[in-house]
């Protein structure tokens, strides 16, 4: 599994990866306790609807956004960049979609749906955001409690009639590796290069792009 999640995830526990395999796990345990715990307090002062760094985050962002809206009622809009553009998005703030498709996959205004949702009077940001993002969900996800254990000395002894051997292990040459192991549909980055999101080729950005089309370059002009 290679997502930001899981990527993270192994960076928070890189310097624990050393331990015996039993002494790992419980290291490993305390860690999700104290994060867990920690959490659950955060979620108790919380006040309001939605998580409060999503909030911010918006807040400055509406302060840069440079778009024009055309209304077509209450709830419908055209979005464009402003000075006018023949590229526009279509804004629909009660079905909570644009058609930039960003609001759909993220849960999250975008930018044409934050240009639309300022420059009403009586629109809250905070109504246009999924629950997923509110305090109560925050608070249910850390609301369960997880079980303290004693040391490992005081772990019940099991009795199979046999006695498993740890692993012979082979000496190799040079540092133990402690990053993981790269596969083989990791993406390599070519250090030093530039990647341009339109050709998807490196040395170049779009806005000097030769091989990309150019309403794919008008469409990023008025995106950025």
């Amino acid at each position: 599994m290679t997502n930001n999640l899981a990527e993270s995830f192994n960076n928070w526990i890189k310097p624990h990866k050393f331990m015996n395999l039993d002494d790992f796990m419980d290291k490993l345990r305390q860690m999700l306790i104290s994060k867990w715990n920690k959490r659950t307090k955060i979620g108790k002062e919380l006040q309001g609807l939605i998580l409060p760094h999503i909030i911010k985050e918006l807040n400055e962002q509406s302060r840069e956004v440079n778009l024009e809206v055309e209304e077509c009622s209450e709830e419908v809009a055209e979005v464009t960049a402003m000075g006018g553009s023949r590229f526009w998005f279509i804004v629909n703030l009660q079905e909570r979609t644009c058609s930039c498709r960003q609001w759909q996959v993220s849960g999250i205004p975008c930018k044409h749906a934050l240009a639309f949702i300022t420059s009403l009077s009586d629109a809250p940001i905070e109504n246009y955001i999924d629950l997923y993002y509110s305090i109560e969900k925050f608070r249910v996800a850390y609301s369960q409690l997880v079980p303290a254990m004693p040391d490992k000395s005081q772990w019940p002894k099991s009795n199979h009639e046999f006695f498993m051997h740890p692993p012979l292990l082979t000496p190799v040459a040079g540092r133990p590796k402690i990053e993981r192991h790269k596969g083989t549909g990791d993406k390599k980055k070519r250090k030093g290069q530039h990647q341009c999101p339109i050709c998807m080729d490196y040395g170049h950005h779009w806005y000097n792009c030769k091989r990309g089309r150019p309403d794919d370059i008008e469409a990023m002009k008025a995106i950025r």
